[in-house]
């Protein structure tokens, strides 16, 4: 009966411990969402090295599925979904590759567009709930994968939300080797009018590899 008793106790402790409150009343506003556009920067914390590397990028999305991240000023990197597939391309070395939408590589990126973050129903059935603390006005929430290809490839995933704007400030997330990517992100347009031949990109004399 003890052992019973404590056990209770924990499972209470654990569920004071996430407040699914803020997360409902941010993705409530992402159903008004249907573009974005942001800059940001990528930290990247790589267990062979010292020092984290930092990138500036630039983010636009149009919903359903369509999105472009820039990484380096200027660009080094780019990946671009048309929503039916997915592009990587690296400039400086004149080549990329197509992947399917649904890997685990390309979900790193369309997660922002993703149905997942179109309702809390949809959220909890893509992510287990784990954690959630608010420090200094950001709802930090912490959560684990249950998509079978995603969490092969992403063992964690961190949002910082601002709960005054209800904007998502940084996204965190923490690789099967141990590789922690964080993007924080600023200026942020939302509904911002985005022309559509950004996520047609121009492969012209690069090396596609498929």
């Amino acid at each position: 009966m003890k052992a019973l008793l404590i056990l209770a106790s924990l499972v209470a402790i654990a569920r004071a411990d996430l407040d699914v409150k803020p997360l409902e009343t941010w993705i409530a506003k992402q159903k008004d969402l249907q573009s974005l556009e942001a800059d940001f920067v990528q930290e990247r914390k790589l267990p062979s090295l010292k020092k984290p590397v930092s990138t500036p990028g630039k983010l636009r999305m149009v919903r359903p599925g369509k999105l472009l991240w820039e990484l380096g000023n200027p660009v080094k990197t780019l990946a671009v979904s048309d929503g039916s597939s997915m592009t990587l391309i690296d400039v400086e070395n004149k080549r990329g590759k197509v992947i399917d939408q649904d890997t685990a590589e390309a979900k790193q990126f369309t997660l922002l567009s993703d149905q997942a973050f179109r309702d809390l129903a949809g959220f909890q059935a893509t992510f287990e709930l784990v954690e959630s603390r608010v420090t200094d006005g950001i709802y930090q929430l912490t959560v684990k994968p249950k998509d079978k290809a995603l969490k092969k490839h992403v063992s964690w995933m961190f949002l910082d939300i601002d709960q005054k704007t209800q904007e998502l400030r940084a996204l965190d997330l923490e690789l099967d080797d141990k590789t922690r990517i964080r993007t924080v992100f600023t200026q942020s347009k939302i509904n911002a009018k985005i022309d559509p031949a950004v996520f047609q990109p121009n492969t012209e004399g690069y090396r596609m590899l498929r």
